[in-house]
C-alpha cells in the first residue's frame, strides 16, 4: 500500500508516517508515486502503537538556549498555557529527561539567579517552579512491562525544593524504573520504611542546595545502616540526569555492601 494509505490506517498525519520511514521505524520502498509499504509492516506497527510502545519522533533542536529562553519568558509571565505549548511541542520528539536538563533547568536557573539579585520576588520564583513541576508531572508516567527495578525518590530531610526529585523520577521512569515519588522533606525512617514495603532496591535523595546535599549524604548513610539490601544515591547540585541514570544502573548491577 502507499504511505498515505498507511498513515490513515495508523491514524497519524502523513508527515508523521514519512518521518517514521526516514528513521527506519516503518520499512518502505521508494517508487515513482512516493513510498510503498507492506500491509504486514503496517499491522505490526499498529500493534506496537496499541500496546503503548509507539515509536517516538525525533526532533532535532538547533538552539537549546532559545528554547529555554522561551520557557523562561512564559513562566516569568505566569503564562502556563504558553509554557505548556513550548514544552509539549518539544516533548513530542525529545526525551523528557533531556527536556528537563536542557530547557527546564536552564530556565529555572535564570529565575533563581534573578531572585538572588532581587530582580524577582519569592512569589514569582515559586510560581515559575510550580508551572514547571506541572509540565513535568503531566509527562511522567510509570513504565509499561517489566521494570528495570523499583526505586523510591525523595529529598533529604530539610530539603524543600522538590523539583530535582521530580526530575529524577521522570528520568528513572523513562529508563523503565518503577518509581515511588515521595516529593520533599520526609524523615529518613519513613523513606526507609516505604522502601522496604514496596520492595525497592534503590533510594534516590535529590538536593537543590549544598546544605541539602550534606543532609542527603548523612541520610544515605543512615538508610544503608538500617536497611540491608537498599542501594542509596544522594544527589548534589549540578549532578546531571544522565549521571543518575548511569549510577542507578550500576548500583543495581553490584551487590549491596553490608
Amino acid at each position: 500500500m502507499q504511505l498515505r494509505d498507511a498513515a490513515e490506517v495508523l491514524g497519524v498525519h502523513y508527515q508523521t508516517a514519512y518521518a517514521w520511514v526516514r528513521q527506519g521505524v516503518l520499512p518502505a520502498r521508494k517508487t515513482g508515486r512516493g513510498y510503498d509499504v507492506s500491509e504486514s509492516d503496517v499491522s505490526a506497527l499498529a500493534a506496537r502503537r496499541a500496546s503503548g510502545t509507539a515509536p517516538r519522533l525525533h526532533i532535532r533542536v538547533r538552539d537549546w538556549d532559545a528554547q529555554a529562553g522561551r520557557l523562561h519568558e512564559a513562566v516569568m509571565a505566569g503564562d502556563e498555557t504558553l509554557a505548556r505549548h513550548v514544552f509539549d511541542r518539544l516533548a513530542r520528539g525529545v526525551p523528557l529527561a533531556e527536556l528537563c536538563e536542557r530547557v527546564i533547568a536552564p530556565a529555572l536557573k535564570r529565575v533563581g539567579d534573578d531572585w538572588a539579585t532581587g530582580e524577582v520576588s519569592i512569589a514569582a520564583e515559586h510560581r515559575a517552579s510550580a508551572i514547571c513541576e506541572r509540565l513535568i508531572a503531566a509527562r511522567t508516567h510509570q513504565p509499561q512491562g517489566r521494570p528495570r527495578g523499583i526505586a523510591v525518590v525523595t529529598t533529604p530531610p530539610g530539603e524543600r525544593h522538590g523539583l530535582p526529585a521530580l526530575m529524577a523520577t521522570a528520568c528513572l521512569r523513562e529508563d523503565r524504573w518503577l518509581v515511588h515519588h515521595l516529593a520533599a522533606d520526609l524523615p529518613v525512617a519513613e523513606v526507609t520504611g516505604l522502601g522496604r514495603e514496596v520492595g525497592a532496591g534503590l533510594v534516590v535523595l535529590s538536593s537543590a542546595t549544598t546544605e541539602g546535599a550534606q543532609a542527603g549524604s548523612e541520610a544515605a548513610e543512615e538508610i544503608r545502616q538500617s536497611a540491608a539490601g537498599l542501594h542509596v544515591l544522594a544527589g548534589r547540585p549540578g549532578d546531571t540526569l544522565g549521571q543518575l541514570r548511569q549510577l542507578a544502573r550500576a548500583a543495581m548491577a553490584r551487590p549491596v555492601e553490608t
